[in-house]
């Protein structure tokens, strides 16, 4: 929260007085088979303690290499929009307010592609553990954090989680 001063010019007179602004923080959740995993939804829960917060899922469609180069993309985009659906609804039900949209099928894109539409405070990539993440092995996070001006927070479903998705 940020304090500013008002002042009020009513007759003349320059009465200044403190006014609280709550400012809501912005955080964009980049997530797929991790999108409801319990580990995501208590970082984002602990955000939320901090004051007011707006989250938007962004669920890249996900592709294989082939389907990709045709352009036959209409299957990962309606599997990438069940699971942002199911995920919102989780999300929501856990007191978080969420918007969402499905991303390019490069994370780095549809992270840049949402960032265009949400003027986001934070971004927060929910991967796999390593031994399962290709997001990991291509060095999403990192690389984020490299290209994206604003803080870029990992969450990581442990290993129990990640078979559960």
């Amino acid at each position: 929260m940020a304090d500013s001063v008002k002042v009020n010019s009513r007759r003349g007179s320059a009465l200044a007085h403190r006014v609280t602004v709550r400012t809501v923080r912005r955080v964009l959740v980049v997530a797929n088979q991790t999108a409801t995993s319990p580990t995501l939804v208590a970082a984002l829960q602990e955000r939320n303690t901090h004051g007011p917060v707006c989250f938007h899922l962004v669920v890249p469609a996900l592709n294989k290499r082939l389907r990709h180069w045709v352009s036959d993309t209409d299957e990962a985009v309606a599997a990438a929009y069940a699971r942002a659906e199911e995920a919102a609804a989780v999300l929501m039900a856990h007191g978080l307010a969420m918007s969402f949209e499905v991303g390019d099928s490069v994370p780095l894109h549809a992270i840049e592609d949402a960032l265009a539409g949400f003027e986001a405070d934070e971004i927060v990539i929910s991967t796999l553990p390593p031994s399962q993440s290709h997001w990991l092995e291509h060095n999403v996070v990192q690389l984020a954090r490299e290209g994206f001006a604003i803080s870029v927070r990992h969450v990581l479903a442990p290993e129990r989680e990640a078979l559960a998705a």
